[in-house]
């Protein structure tokens, strides 16, 4: 298998929400399951924690997978129908300050990981990294199809999916809304550069830097872009980047050297002991 491959199978593949949207009261739910450190098959789950189900579909199998393309859980593999999901560091974090996930702050940070080229979902990652160029901040839903079967070699029609239907939705990512749809031209929104979402920002890039490098490693700037895309996905500019690292450096979690050419990173701490200071300035 080639690193490409590699890459792909671990991202979720295109139909894995079975055209539903995420909704946070059933991500919620597989939340609070993780947390209490609960597993069985998907009836069970189904049972515990009011997600529908039926005897051969339903939404419990989808929300597990957002959880996990979002990087709210890890889902380890087993051979066995019994699911075990475990918190991230990010998770535990959001059950405990925002466990509807109603703050922009964690629909942006979900977001941005269901967009990951390493371990995001393969319509989010083809649509906001590696269909950029093409897409720009506003197309058409005719493009966007064409773009989605040509990249997933797949027939044209059905790929969009609930990808537009989740971010005009309450019940699901309507606070940070990085898609809106008017008249089949949809427009896309950079990710907010605010005060306030500098530390989950940060915290955000370590993580990053970690799934790369041996964590404490310094990373640069072009190296993280090549395997993560973090400037692609998040769709700032040059100067849009520039301000963000300096809001993030402000928060004594990351430092820039900007001596160098590319500009280095290095991480103050690790990501698992900073999540917890993701939402301190929304206090």
């Amino acid at each position: 298998m080639s690193k490409n491959d590699k890459e792909i199978a671990s991202r979720l593949p295109r139909n894995f929400h079975k055209t539903f949207i995420p909704e946070r009261q059933y991500l919620n739910s597989i939340l609070r399951f993780a947390a209490r450190g609960a597993s069985g098959d998907i009836q069970k789950i189904a049972a515990e924690t009011g997600i529908p189900t039926g005897t051969s579909s339903g939404k419990v199998d989808p929300t597990l997978d957002y959880c996990r393309g979002m990087g709210l859980i890890n889902l380890p593999e087993t051979r066995s129908s019994i699911k075990v999901p475990e918190l991230t560091p990010f998770g535990r974090v959001v059950i405990l300050e925002d466990p509807f996930l109603k703050d922009p702050v964690t629909q942006w940070l979900a977001h941005l990981n269901l967009c990951s080229p390493l371990k995001g979902a393969e319509i989010w990652y083809q649509t906001f990294y590696k269909g950029t160029n093409l897409l720009g901040l506003k197309f058409n839903r005719n493009t966007l199809e064409q773009w989605l079967a040509s990249a997933c070699d797949a027939p044209i029609g059905g790929l969009i999916g609930p990808l537009i239907r989740m971010y005009e939705d309450e019940a699901s990512f309507k606070s940070c809304g990085v898609l809106s749809e008017n008249n089949g031209i949809i427009s896309r929104k950079i990710a907010p550069i605010k005060p306030y979402m500098a530390i989950g920002y940060g915290v955000w890039l370590i993580g990053l830097m970690e799934s790369i490098a041996k964590p404490g490693t310094q990373v640069t700037l072009t190296e993280l872009e090549q395997k993560c895309g973090w400037i692609t996905i998040t769709g700032w500019n040059p100067m849009e980047t520039v301000a963000v690292l300096n809001i993030i450096e402000n928060k004594g979690i990351l430092s820039v050297d900007r001596q160098m050419n590319p500009w280095i990173f290095k991480a103050k701490d690790l990501s698992e002991n900073l999540w917890p200071r993701t939402y301190e300035d929304l206090l």
